[in-house]
């Protein structure tokens, strides 16, 4: 069993470096903590999730802003995450920045949010989930090795040539 518990976009320097945090359960039933930093590009969709949770923080710390100038100005920093044992929930923190006026920018950090699994909480709550949910299928695309193609792929043009002729 895999559990996220945190992921970072460190845009500092020439190349921006993706950090992911996990645990995994061993044989013996004890939990392993593991940590990957990669520099090769994501998948645009993790990076739209990412983008699509600075959003989501914005709203959760009620910032004056409206979600079109949190969509076009928000930077997602990172996500931690806490699962208490026994609970229909989990806990999580966004860090987050976005545009203010003249021309500074305004870093957060969401408190501590649960996330209930159940249906039961309301639609914010249903959209928290099922944008975290979409946020970290991507996150373990990235970790199990699918990554935006950096390199041409000529044999899928000449398959495309072959079925034209």
């Amino acid at each position: 069993m895999r559990k996220l518990t945190g992921f970072k976009i460190n845009r500092s320097g020439h190349v921006d470096a993706y950090i992911f945090e996990w645990q995994n359960k061993n044989e013996a039933g004890a939990m392993e903590s593991f940590t990957y930093r990669g520099i090769e590009p994501p998948r645009p969709q993790l990076l739209e999730n990412a983008k699509r949770a600075a959003v989501l923080a914005a709203r959760m710390v009620s910032l004056s802003i409206t979600e079109s100038e949190a969509g076009e100005s928000g930077v997602f920093k990172s996500i931690g995450f806490e699962y208490p044992v026994g609970e229909d929930m989990y806990k999580m923190r966004i860090k987050a920045s976005v545009a203010i006026q003249l021309g500074y920018t305004f870093d957060f950090t969401t408190p501590n949010w649960r996330v209930w699994y159940s249906n039961s909480h309301g639609e914010f709550n249903n959209n928290v989930r099922n944008t975290i949910h979409e946020l970290l299928q991507e996150c373990w695309k990235y970790i199990d090795g699918e990554r935006a193609q950096t390199k041409l792929n000529f044999n899928v043009a000449e398959d495309k040539e072959q079925e034209d002729d």
